[in-house]
Parts: structure tokens; sequence; C-alpha cells
């Protein structure tokens, strides 16, 4: 007997992503739960990924207004199959916008699960956005986080207090079962959102020290190393996100003693995926100090925080894991015990699942 019918909006295709994952070519913890939402009986439909197209009406909407009402299209095609489904699963923060003001008035009925990644309260005309996002929190009925910080942002902007928890989103572990965590050499980063390749770079070149970069074709350390280049520095990049896929990344980040995730000034959460694959492959971490990451890797002892831009701080912790190996496979060793106790996908996975075990007991 199904546990309950689930429709699925998100900002990027799930019917793609689970190909990917069936092909072990990505680890599950990019659904987002809703593999093991369908172990555990639920019957899940994923609504296809609206594309904006030039000249449609809904687009157009969309273009102008979908930092406050999302992907109109995409919503527009949840309400009409609103009676077919008894809630809504969102695992990206601004897909639901439009149904959220709508349930919040009562003119839709269906429950909304949430994932909230980033602040609500970014960019540009803050009072605007802040009496939307509190509209928006009355009618949906759980948004949980990413982070603790943006977890209190909401529940301060709610009406209810717990209306957000921080979840535990970690890696799909058996995915990475072929690289057990070993010393390795070197360290590794790669990227595509919020990074700062460029401090890494001139640390690397400060420092001496052994660095392999992989990155999108248009980022500034390209030309930088170009320009810059030395025998202990490999910088690879591709010219489309499928370059920097694991299969080819997953060897170089497991011969890797470290990983390095040199973060840009930015308020959004970057650089989570990158703690994931590291948790998962039992490697310490260098990490630009970022108030969205919840796992403090100093206090848990995996690795080591610099701040924003510190070329020199990067420098000395790159040589620090070089000339210390026994002391980076321990830190690695207790990265992959977070991943196996605390930091996983099948905790967060039961996290969804009790939310949406709650929800379809209220509005039943």
């Amino acid at each position: 007997m199904s546990k309950g019918r689930v429709l699925v909006l998100n900002n990027y295709s799930f019917d793609r992503v689970g190909a990917e994952v069936q092909r072990r070519d990505k680890p599950a913890h990019h659904l987002y739960g809703i593999d093991l939402l369908q172990e555990a009986g639920y019957e899940v439909s994923i609504l296809p990924v609206d594309e904006i197209v030039a000249g449609d009406f809904f687009s157009k909407i969309t273009r102008r207004f979908g930092s406050i009402l999302g992907n109109v299209g995409q919503q527009w095609k949840a309400w009409k199959l609103r009676r077919e489904f008894n809630m809504i699963y969102a695992p990206c923060q601004d897909q639901t916008q439009t149904l959220g003001y709508l349930r919040a008035v009562g003119l839709f009925g269906v429950p909304i699960l949430a994932v909230a990644h980033h602040p609500l309260m970014r960019g540009r005309f803050a009072s605007l956005l802040r009496a939307a996002a509190r509209l928006r929190l009355r009618g949906t009925d759980a948004f949980p986080a990413l982070s603790k910080e943006v977890a209190t942002e909401i529940n301060g902007l709610s009406t209810a207090a717990s209306k957000s928890q921080a979840l535990h989103w970690g890696p799909d572990l058996d995915f990475y079962a072929e690289f057990p965590p070993r010393a390795g050499s070197g360290a590794f980063a790669a990227g595509r959102t919020g990074r700062d390749f460029t401090t890494l770079h001139e640390a690397a070149m400060r420092s001496g020290a052994k660095i392999q970069i992989a990155c999108l074709a248009n980022d500034p350390v390209v030309p930088l190393a170009a320009s810059r280049s030395a025998d202990h520095i490999a910088v690879v990049s591709v010219c489309s996100e499928a370059g920097l896929g694991y299969r080819q990344l997953l060897p170089q980040m497991a011969a890797a003693r470290v990983h390095a995730i040199p973060l840009s000034d930015d308020p959004s959460l970057a650089g989570l995926t990158s703690v994931t694959d590291a948790l998962a492959l039992g490697k310490p971490i260098i990490m630009t100090r970022h108030r969205l990451i919840d796992l403090d890797l100093e206090a848990e002892g995996i690795g080591r925080w610099v701040d924003v831009r510190d070329v020199q701080g990067w420098a000395d912790a790159l040589v620090w894991f070089e000339d210390h190996p026994e002391e980076a496979l321990a830190m690695g060793r207790r990265a992959r015990e977070i991943a196996e106790t605390r930091w996983n996908h099948r905790i967060f996975a039961r996290e969804i699942e009790a939310y949406c075990r709650q929800l379809l007991h209220s509005s039943s």
C-alpha cells in the first residue's frame, strides 16, 4: 500500500540525474532522497523541468519575476495536477514560491515541503523580499535547510518557530566504495560555483605545494595559470560541466592527500558538494571559512579553515599537509567516520521521510 503520492518539483531534471545514478555515473545524494522515498513505499512522480522558452507567456513572467514567483510554468502544471497528489516536495528552494502564496491565502490545498539551500534575504529589494518570504513561509508547511543559519533565518521570518531545521545532506557512500581511504599526495580542487581558484593558484605558486585544479574554461584561473605556470600545479579546464563529472574526476579525488575548497566572498551556499565528496573518500579538507557550512573542520579534526582571499593562509595549509602525511591520513579517517555515522544520503532521506509522514498525517 502506498504511503502517499508525492509530486517533485526541481530546478534541474531528476529524470536525467536518476539515469546517471543508475549508470553509476553520479552518486544518489544528488537525488535529494527521492530514490529512498520510493524504496520506503511512496509514489513519487517527477514534474519535468519547465524550460524557459522565448515568446512563451509563462517564460516571460518567470524571466522578469522569477526571483519572487519561481518557475511559473512548472507551478502551473503542478496546480493542474493538484488533485492527483497528497503533497509536493521541492528539493530546490525556488520552485514553489507562487504555490506557497496561493496556499497561504487558502487557494491551494496540497502540503508543500521545500528545502532551503541559501538565505532567503539576498540581493536588492530587501523589504519586498521580506514581505514575500513571510507570505510564502505561511503557505509552505515545512522548510528545512542545508545549514543552521538558514534554518534560523526561516524560523525568524515565520510565525511558526519550528518551520525549519538543519538537515544532514551527505554522500551516497556505496558510490565511492571502489576508492577506499588512502594517504595520497598533493591537493585536489574542483568546482564551478562560488570558487576562488585564483587565490589557491597564487598560494600554490608561493608555497611550491603540489596541486591539481579542475574547473570550467571560463574561470579566471585559466589564463592566470597559462601566464604563470609551474610543474607542481596542474590546471585542467573543460568547456562544459559534463567534463567535471564524477567518472572523470574520482580517480584524481581519491589520489589526493587533501581536498582544497577555495570560495569567494558570497552569501550563498557553496562548496557543500565538495565537502561531501571529501567525507566519502576519507580526505581531509582545506576550505575558505563559510558561515553556511555547518561542519566545523577544525573542531572535528578533519581539516583547516582559511579566511577569504588569504593567500598566505592557503600557502601555509598546503605546506602543512605536504609535510604531515600521517596526520592527514588520520584526519581522513575521521572524515569518513562522520560520513558513515552523521552525514550521509540515507540519514538525509530519513529526515525528509519524517517530514513527509508528518505532513501527510496532518493533512489526512
